[in-house]
């Protein structure tokens, strides 16, 4: 699989991908909370996804182990897709989700990156990973125009509003990554490689280059780690990051980028309600007005892959 564009044929979506894609949004919504039960232990956010990271070495090799397959870590071509998808899907989205999901709240978190499904629309049509049509654009426009609501509203219901502002830069900048992410896998994935492999390669990369850089500026301390209960949030991390791994790309190779980031809008429900359940946050009604316009956006967006849509 070297490209991925509009005009290849999948077969038609099975129960299993939509139960699939279900399965997937509530995984991503509940990252969120859990970020924020993270960000909340006053530990370096970079020094939880250095020990994440660790922690994810033994799971993922035991796949690997299982599966006869390994990451092609010495081969040139793979091990700069690996970097570029490792830093896209996972380093710094990650960094942000922990940086502002204490200051913004896990159900705010979730609505913006929620728009991740229209942001992928935007990039793909720049990356010629789909086809371009009026249901896509009216989605996209109609979208952003929702988001403005939330971006400037006064009373954000957010844990430290007096950082609301930066928070949300920070929560923006986690759909882009996403979106640059989906199509980046969709069209230059190394032939001959699976979705494991390519996951294995990236937390491998992430525990050469991140994890040394982190011990080197913030030292090694477990005692907090252990005091705080991290270690709790950190195996859920570990079991969240291996299903939504091999969701995402049995996704992917069924329905392709647009499709998989649709889960954009499960995980805009689920976060929601696992903040509210968690943490007993709360949001205004023009916020929810505009969460109902995003959803019908990001659905009129993304239901333009479908054989009957108007080009």
């Amino acid at each position: 699989m070297t490209a991925a564009t509009a005009m290849i044929k999948r077969p038609p979506l099975t129960g299993s991908a939509i139960l699939g894609l279900i399965f997937l949004g509530m995984t991503w919504g509940l990252f969120f909370s859990l970020s924020r039960f993270a960000g909340e232990t006053e530990i370096e956010p970079l020094s939880i996804l250095a020990y994440t990271l660790i922690a994810e070495v033994p799971v993922f090799g035991l796949i690997c182990l299982y599966r006869g397959k390994y990451p092609r870590l010495f081969r040139p071509t793979s091990m700069a897709f690996y970097l570029m998808a490792g830093i896209l899907g996972y380093m710094i989205p990650a960094i942000l989700e922990l940086y502002s999901a204490p200051i913004i709240g896990a159900g705010l978190l979730t609505i913006v990156v929620s728009l991740t499904p229209v942001v992928t629309v935007i990039i793909a049509f720049t990356m010629r990973t789909d086809q371009l049509n009026r249901r896509k654009i009216i989605g996209v426009i109609l979208a952003s125009l929702a988001m403005l609501p939330i971006l400037l509203g006064e009373k954000l219901s957010v844990p430290i509003p007096e950082l609301a502002g930066f928070g949300l830069a920070l929560a923006v900048s986690v759909p882009l990554c996403y979106g640059f992410y989906d199509n980046f896998i969709a069209k230059f994935w190394p032939e001959g490689e699976d979705g494991w492999q390519l996951a294995t390669g990236e937390m491998a990369i992430g525990c050469l280059t991140i994890v040394p850089m982190v011990f080197l500026f913030y030292g090694v301390e477990l005692a907090p780690v252990m005091e705080t209960g991290l270690y709790w949030i950190m195996m859920g991390y570990i079991v969240l990051s291996a299903a939504s791994i091999y969701l995402y790309f049995f996704l992917l190779e069924k329905g392709g980028p647009i499709f998989v980031s649709l889960a954009g809008f499960v995980s805009l429900i689920a976060g929601v309600f696992f903040g509210m359940v968690f943490f007993g946050e709360t949001h205004p009604w023009w916020v929810w007005l505009s969460v109902l316009v995003i959803v019908g956006a990001i659905w009129l967006a993304t239901s333009g892959q479908t054989p009957n849509s108007d080009e």
